[in-house]
């Protein structure tokens, strides 16, 4: 193989590579041979193929086999030979002409261009002093989530018959959904709770519930949308045969043992207990989450190295497609948003260095350091990741093992905690006692504003998860429910 270097720039590399034709003909003959050896073909016994006919039937596609792995291998050689490591995959042009080194036996020459990997000499991690935010749980927070609980469990007392259903009253009724004048499967319930308001049931059904009492019947027509999770009702127009049993007006709980026992708990001691552990991990993680900016921050500072520019690209490109697919499904356009293409655009570049120079130091202390994930990790995120959906764990799990991809963005963020917690271990931390307030702090310095207009109502975010993971299963008519304790608790444990 001659190897010649045309370009080093920078990050940049541009070679040119040459393979005799000798070492093709060699590698497709013994290729050819292999086959030979296993091939049952009509007519000949295992083994006893001429030649001349394996390279009759087999010849054309071995050596464009060859050719590909051969230009493949030779890209990686010449990066490893040299010490170095692309930043993505290589670009390569073929300089010789496919039929020359087929059918004419020449040799085989193209160019490869890439951007490496930077040199990143890591710091003495000692020398770094960093701020650890401390908070307790006080009073006022444990008092705020009560009252938070409070306003979130109201209970509803039944009203007069006479009594108008209105916008924050629940309704008990029965209803029974129809397409095209068929009933369909998970359309149906008795006796069923609405909040109206919540916006908890499709489209503009709540609404069409405003002003009926008791006894009341009608008919409530609605549209699923086109997104609705299940493909049989999506985008169809149905109606519903509602029947209202009951109007309930709402009114707050109270402070005592029975908002706790109605969440759970045995009385009022234990659910304050309950928030004040529960306050306790939000403020630790919170904590956690500060210092760890704090760390990623010094560590920006004290290193100082070229980024490739086809990574940052990448990370680029990647969040704008997020903020398209997010605009496109509020049927939103750019000029919506409170700042110009422009602005965001600049904002998205400078995220996108600041997660590429934050990967890649994560890396090299990681790889430096020996730092690696164990199985039980992977074993234990998966377990997280499948608990989000309940009755769905197989379908996670074979998602997960299928796909390589998405194991790696589910480890990503384990082996980041890891190199974090090295490197928590060898810096100097001085605990600093900080307020509520400070402590959650908005942390979304990172992300630019991309909320929409005022006269637009939904608003786009800046950011969306990336991998594709299966959808969890819904109900016909609800968009979703949240369970009391998933919702109102997790709130209430931040005292809002």
């Amino acid at each position: 193989m001659e190897v010649k270097e045309l370009k080093a720039k920078g990050l940049k590399r541009e070679f040119s590579i040459t393979i005799k034709s000798e070492v093709i003909k060699n590698l497709k003959a013994k290729k050819l041979e292999e086959i030979a050896s296993k091939a049952k073909i009509d007519g000949f016994r295992p083994g006893k193929v001429p030649s001349a006919h394996i390279e009759k039937l087999y010849g054309q596609s071995v050596i464009v086999e060859v050719i590909e792995e051969n230009v493949s291998k030779a890209s990686q050689d010449v990066l490893e030979e040299r010490n170095l490591k692309a930043a993505v995959k290589p670009d390569v042009k073929l300089d010789s002409e496919m039929t020359d080194v087929i059918e004419k036996g020449k040799d085989l020459s193209f160019t490869m261009n890439c951007e490496v990997l930077p040199e990143i000499e890591i710091t003495d991690f000692s020398k770094i002093t960093l701020d650890n935010p401390v908070s307790e749980p006080q009073e006022k927070d444990i008092n705020d989530a009560l009252e938070y609980l409070a306003k979130q469990n109201k209970v509803y007392n039944g009203a007069s018959d006479s009594t108008k259903a209105k916008d924050g009253d629940q309704v008990t009724m029965n209803y029974l959904g129809k397409i095209d004048g068929v009933a369909f499967d998970g359309g149906a319930a008795n006796d069923a709770n609405l909040i109206l308001g919540s916006k908890s049931f499709i489209d503009n059904f709540e609404e069409q519930l405003i002003g009926l009492k008791k006894g009341d019947k009608k008919v409530v027509n609605v549209k699923f949308p086109e997104n609705y999770q299940s493909s049989d009702l999506a985008n169809k127009e149905a109606s519903f045969d509602v029947k209202i049993k009951l109007v309930s007006n709402p009114k707050e709980s109270k402070i005592n043992d029975d908002l706790a026992k109605s969440l759970g708990m045995e009385d009022l001691k234990k659910l304050k207990d309950s928030l004040k552990d529960r306050i306790k991990q939000d403020f630790d993680s919170a904590s956690r989450n500060k210092l760890k900016d704090s760390l990623l921050e010094a560590l920006e500072k004290k290193h100082s190295f070229e980024l490739p520019e086809s990574m940052v690209n990448q990370e680029f490109d990647q969040m704008w497609r997020q903020l398209e697919q997010q605009l496109e499904s509020q049927k939103k356009e750019l000029k919506d948003l409170e700042i110009s293409e422009k602005e965001i655009k600049k904002n998205y570049k400078e995220i996108s260095e600041k997660r590429v120079c934050t990967g890649l130091l994560i890396a090299e202390i990681g790889q430096v350091n020996n730092i690696q994930l164990e199985d039980n990790d992977i074993n234990k995120a998966l377990q997280m990741e499948m608990q989000k959906y309940p009755g769905q764990e197989k379908e996670i799990l074979d998602y997960y093992q299928k796909n390589n991809d998405a194991i790696r963005q589910l480890s990503a963020p384990l082996f980041e905690d890891k190199v974090i917690d090295f490197v928590l271990e060898k810096v100097k931390l001085k605990d600093v006692k900080v307020s509520r307030e400070d402590l959650f702090d908005a942390g979304a310095k990172a992300k630019p504003n991309t909320k929409a207009k005022p006269k637009a109502k939904a608003k786009p975010k800046a950011k969306a998860k990336a991998k594709a993971k299966p959808k969890a299963k819904a109900k016909p008519i609800a968009k979703s429910k949240d369970t009391k304790k998933s919702i109102e608790k997790s709130k209430g444990s931040k005292g809002k």
